[in-house]
């Protein structure tokens, strides 16, 4: 797709907002997509400030909207931000047919998952939170409803439950201990990036800190999910959790 082409996205769901066009096109750029002669920018850096955006506004919803204790909101928040959710969005959304690739690449969940989350963090950047969180509420509102319904009912809520436990992952696990001790939650940072466009490897570290004392962990994956879980798990390891 060249920037010249129109973007074809679902328009009762994107263009309406009247999103500045040169945001989204990066946010519907992929790492591996090059024009020759030229420096394009990519999802990645709007992916990880649409990543945290998009954590917030769930986490704003079950708050507002369920009266669960910290543990069960922070797995219940990674059930409906899971990647098999944000890429059925960003299929509805028509993300695939419009994001720039390079040619024959084949596009997978995970592609659709960060540049959703990009255009979270381009609608935050260009229109601010308000605006940010009703594009959320369009989106989402009638899956949050659904998910609201299943956990009022009693075999709802057993089967709910029972995801989440499928779902838990360390980066949860991590959470939940620091936020029962009443400390800050540990940080995320990407160290490094290295491997050709179409096969990256991703360098995550975590730092965390009990007292006076500075824990660190690193991890690496294929994406920076990957890498941050990685790092995670080492980190439960070194704390011995």
């Amino acid at each position: 797709m060249s920037k010249s082409k129109k973007i074809e996205l679902d328009k009762n769901r994107i263009l309406e907002w009247e999103l500045d066009e040169d945001i989204l096109f990066e946010a519907l750029t992929h790492p591996n997509f090059h024009q020759k002669g030229k420096t394009t920018k990519n999802f990645e850096r709007l992916e990880f400030l649409g990543d945290s955006i998009l954590d917030t506004l769930t986490a704003e919803w079950l708050y507002k909207e369920t009266n669960e204790d910290v543990g069960i909101l922070s797995q219940l928040r990674s059930l409906l931000v899971r990647t098999n959710t944000l890429a059925e969005v960003g299929k509805e959304l028509g993300i695939a047919k419009n994001l720039r690739t390079e040619p024959n690449y084949r596009i997978v969940e995970t592609d659709l998952e960060d540049s959703l989350e990009a255009i979270f963090g381009a609608f935050y950047l260009s229109k601010g939170v308000e605006i940010t969180r009703n594009f959320f509420n369009k989106l989402f509102l009638k899956r949050l409803q659904h998910f609201k319904n299943e956990i009022n009912d009693e075999k709802g809520r057993e089967k709910i439950l029972k995801l989440t436990v499928c779902e838990r992952n360390p980066i949860n696990q991590l959470q939940e201990f620091f936020q029962k001790e009443g400390l800050d939650l540990p940080t995320f940072s990407i160290l490094t990036r290295k491997g050709e466009d179409h096969d990256p490897l991703y360098f995550m570290q975590c730092k965390a800190i009990i007292g006076e004392k500075e824990y660190l962990s690193s991890g690496k994956g294929s994406n920076k999910k990957s890498a941050k879980r990685a790092a995670a798990e080492k980190m439960i390891k070194k704390l011995k959790l």
